[in-house]
């Protein structure tokens, strides 16, 4: 898995968490965490720079090793939001001549991977964007870091520098990812979409100064901008809430879960504006599309002239109009609802 035996480890035993250290050589070092209120572990990792004074390039992946059975297919997350099925070695539009068995199963993540079997699924969450695959069955890889002195066929080299006072040097990559096993297959999907949330949008602490005696007044955070019993469903997420010089409030919902994914939250989602709203009252509400700059009324539908069976899959749900006395959006699965509100 992410410890490899044939490297020495120190292990840091404490009372919330147990770390496992480990230097597979003088530019690769990785801390394992186990913390001990989580189902997971946390992997940091610090690579670089990589050497190339061998003038040959090098690629620093990461494997984890299951005994599933995975039958050549895994899951890579599209921007964050779907899961899409990957088979190795395969494509559905046509037929596939596999000339790189390793570069041609390869799919840039920016939340994870997965590969389930009939027990078990087998979950990885990363903080930036990547590269993963399984090559083997049970088996999930990703890429960490790369520096390929020469040129890769597609018009330059990867092979990145960073300069400080005439001193050059490969770029060094620190990160973290996040690994998962459920011992229930349909149990991961929870666990990718709420902790995954905290790790693709996480929350930023700000700070200012600020004058002693005029803080002391004010010392008690309580005010806030929701009512004080309402909390969004736990399968929404707010994306964007944004002021705009024209004096109206962006905002966009979103439904974390896709259609079948999971059987209590791949549902319909009801969010009250007014509870959310709390301290505020919502003079007008105008449903854009998602880019907020045409009214959703006066979109045109495209109709598509479609070849084959379009039936495959779950039907898409979709939330009504909002009314807007009652202001209560629904959200279907996987869908995105953009206002521009008015207080």
């Amino acid at each position: 898995m992410f410890l490899d035996p044939m490297v020495p480890m120190k292990v840091i035993h404490g009372p919330l968490v147990d770390e496992v250290h480990q230097q597979f050589s003088s530019w690769i070092y990785q801390v394992v965490r186990l913390y001990k209120n989580k189902e997971h572990a946390e992997v940091e990792y610090t690579i670089g720079p990589i050497p190339d004074g061998d003038n040959v390039g090098k690629e620093v992946i990461t494997q984890l090793t299951t005994n599933m059975v995975t039958n050549s297919t895994f899951y890579t997350d599209s921007n964050g939001r779907d899961f899409l099925k990957r088979v190795r070695n395969y494509r559905e539009d046509w037929d596939l001549q596999v000339n790189q068995p390793v570069a041609g199963n390869y799919y840039p993540i920016n939340l994870g991977v997965y590969v389930a079997d009939e027990k078990y699924e087998l979950s990885v969450l990363v903080d930036r964007a990547v590269g993963a695959s399984s090559i083997q069955d049970g088996q999930l890889e990703i890429m960490l870091h790369r520096r390929i002195i020469k040129d890769d066929g597609r018009g330059e080299a990867l092979n990145e520098i960073v300069c400080v006072d005439q001193h050059c040097e490969g770029l060094t990559a620190r990160g973290t990812y996040y690994y998962v096993k459920v011992n229930k297959v349909g149990h991961g999907a929870h666990w990718r979409r709420t902790y995954g949330q905290q790790v693709y949008s996480p929350f930023l602490l700000a700070f200012t100064h600020e004058d002693e005696r005029s803080w002391t007044s004010y010392n008690v955070a309580e005010a806030s901008m929701m009512g004080g019993n309402y909390s969004l469903p736990a399968n929404v997420a707010i994306i964007t809430l944004q002021n705009l010089d024209d004096g109206t409030t962006l905002f966009r919902l979103a439904h974390l879960f896709q259609a079948a994914e999971d059987p209590q939250y791949s549902v319909m989602a009801k969010v009250e504006l007014r509870k959310v709203f709390g301290r505020r009252k919502i003079k007008e509400l105008t449903e854009t599309n998602l880019s907020a700059n045409q009214k959703k009324s006066e979109m045109k539908k495209l109709n598509w002239r479609v070849h084959g069976n379009t039936e495959d899959g779950p039907a898409r749900v979709k939330g009504g109009p909002v009314n807007s006395r009652a202001l209560v959006v629904e959200l279907g699965p996987m869908e995105i609802r953009t206002f521009l509100l008015k207080f």
